[in-house]
Order: C-alpha cells, then structure tokens, then sequence
C-alpha cells in the first residue's frame, strides 16, 4: 500500500510538472483534423491570452490586476470617439483615392515633412521629438493620421483653388490695413447699458472707471476696457462697423452682438486710429501663398464632407448612420448658422448714429510677422 501510495503521488506529481510546462495560453495550437481525402493536415488556430497592463499588491497580501481588456474599454470611453472620427475619416479618403487611382507614397510624405519643418525653421528630427515629448506621436503616427491624409485630400481637390485679386484685398485689409483702437465696456442687459450711455454722455472721461466697475468682459475689465484694435473683417461685424466709424474721443451708440440667447450690450468710445503697416504690392507674394493656403484647407475639407455625404458609415460607438445611401440616416454633420446679426440698439431717450453695414467676417489668424 505504500509502495502504491508512493507510485500515485509521483505520478500526479508528474502530471502537474508536465502541465505547467506546456503552453496553454497566448501561442498557437495545432491540432489534427482528421481530413477525408487521406492524410490529417495540421490546422493552426491561434489563442488569446488574457493579457495584464498592471499588478497590484498591498501589504495584507492582496493581489489584483489591470488586464488588457479592462485599459481598452476604459480608453475607448475616454477618447474612443475622437479617435474613431479619425480612423473613419482616413479610411474614407483611402477609399475615394483608391476608387480614382490616387497614390500617396512614403517618400512624397517624407518629404512634405522636410519641406514644412523648413519653412518653420526646423529640423525634421527636432519637431519629431517636440511630437513625442508634447504629444506622444511617433513619427509614423505622424505621417499615417495628419500628414498622409492632407497630403491625400490635396490630390483629390487637385487645381480647383484660385486666388481673387478680391481675396487678396481682404486679406491684406484684416492682417496689414488700418485699424481702430477702442475701449469697450460689456452689458448683459439693456437697462444697465442705457444708464452708463447716459452717465457717458455728460462725462465721457468716467469711461475707463465706469468700464472696471460694470463690464463683464473679465479680460478687459481690469484694463479699463481696453482690448487689442479693431482690424477689418473682424470676427464681430457689428463691433467692427462702429468701431471704423468712430473719431478720436467718440462714444460710440449701444451696439447689440452675440448671439441671440447670449446677446450683448457694448459701448465703444475710440482712443486712435492707424495706419497701414505695409503697402498691399510689397506684401503681396505673402498674402498669395497665405490665401492659397486657407483656401485649399477650406476646399478640402468641403471635398471631405462630400466624399463622405456619398459614403455611408455605421457608427456602432456613437449609434449613428452617415452617408446618403439609401435607408441611411443622415447625422454628425451640422451647417454654421446664417442667420444675420442683429444691428445696434439705439439707447432710451437719447439719439445715436445708426451703425454700418456688417462686413464678412474673417476666419484668417493674423501672422505674427511678415
């Protein structure tokens, strides 16, 4: 009984050794089919093992653990749909230049690096290690989601962008041209603008302790309500039209901006006006390839949206169709409002000049120098 004792023990020793040492998990495993044709051919199935991203134990001896799967749902909550768009967007356009015959290769994208990094004063390998310091991009995450695809949408745009002798004018206008400085004080309501109208009316020089007193614009509050001049084709019209019709030490009306849930209630009072920092024929090479530049990144991406309004796209994260194929439902995209701006609003019991007309607003971002 012993000697069969021992023999049982052995053997189960044994059969455990011999299990811990074949692989089980994470490595292929061929198994044998037996085939009708004659011989067993091995079938290769690979396993998944369940991978840990992390270990913890205390001191009571406890131990857990953060597995793959668990980091996945986690990051995809976080930042899964913004990193979907953009998978979703690249692989559109691969599709649509597949469809047309349109390559990008390694070597054109290699070498769009080098050229923007020179144009900024770079090095190729510094502005790869400013990615990876700042942003945690590889160079080929680089290449792959924003050089590739612009370069891409380029190529499908192809020549369509020109450059208007109008464009140009606009151009140098907002970034070059004239400007107003002001001061401005902000109102969430009329009644309160109409009672600082009228105190300014008699005493235009309470303008700047009046603003750090009443406005709500935290940024120019403390300033006085000082804020950087006005230029042409500024992103408020409205502000814009009275401020160009001010002259030195003039009080502006009450000028109604915002939007309509969020309106706002501004008084302008003028502290100079400048002059051109350039003539229009000096910088014109720049504002060329300044304006070519932002209107060949707003073609693309208005080829982009149509691309896209022909290719459907089942959004299983974000439970959403796109795409204009029949029985899609159209969703993600939204047109800007265009609506008109409503104009200034003329204080109680007292006259004001009416404003200007509204000019385009400018989505241009000035240069920090020429």
């Amino acid at each position: 009984m012993l000697a069969l004792g021992g023999t049982v023990v052995v053997a189960l020793i044994a059969a455990l050794a011999w299990q811990t040492k074949t692989p089980s998990e994470g490595v292929a495993q061929v198994r044998r089919a037996a085939a009708a044709k004659g011989t067993g051919t091995a079938r290769v199935q690979p396993v998944r093992k369940a991978q840990n991203m992390a270990r913890i134990a205390t001191s009571g001896g406890r131990i857990d653990y953060i597995g793959r799967d668990e980091l996945a749902r986690e990051c995809i909550a976080r930042i899964g749909g913004e990193v979907l768009d953009e998978l979703i967007n690249r692989k559109v356009i691969e599709l649509e230049c597949t469809r047309l015959g349109i390559t990008v290769t390694d070597a054109e994208v290699k070498q769009e690096v080098v050229r923007l990094c020179k144009e900024t004063g770079m090095e190729a390998s510094t502005w790869y290690q400013i990615l990876k310091t700042r942003h945690n991009i590889t160079p080929e995450q680089y290449h792959r989601n924003r050089i590739w695809p612009a370069m891409a949408m380029k190529k499908l745009v192809g020549a369509s962008v020109t450059v208007s002798e109008q464009d140009l004018k606009t151009a140098y206008e907002h970034h070059f041209g004239a400007r107003v400085k002001v001061r401005l004080i902000v109102y969430g309501n009329i009644r309160r603008a109409n009672e600082a109208w009228n105190t300014l009316q008699k005493s235009p020089e309470e303008f700047e302790r009046i603003a750090k007193r009443d406005s709500i614009e935290p940024n120019s509050r403390s300033l006085g309500g000082l804020i950087p001049p006005i230029r042409r084709h500024h992103e408020n019209p409205i502000l814009e039209a009275a401020a160009f019709k001010l002259r030195l030490g003039e009080i502006s009306a009450i000028v109604q901006y915002g939007p309509p849930a969020q309106s706002r209630f501004g008084i302008l009072k003028c502290e100079g006006h400048t002059k051109p920092e350039f003539a229009m024929k000096d910088a014109r090479d720049y504002l060329i390839k300044m304006v070519t530049e932002q209107k060949s990144q707003s073609e693309m991406a208005r080829h982009l949206l149509a691309i896209k309004g022909r290719t459907r796209v089942d959004n299983y994260l974000r439970s959403t169709t796109t795409g204009s194929t029949r029985g899609a439902q159209q969703a993600g995209f939204t047109t800007p409002s265009t609506s008109k701006p409503r104009s200034g609003v003329r204080p109680q019991g007292k006259t004001a000049p009416r404003s200007a007309p509204a000019g385009k607003p400018s989505r241009a971002i000035p240069p920090r120098g020429r």
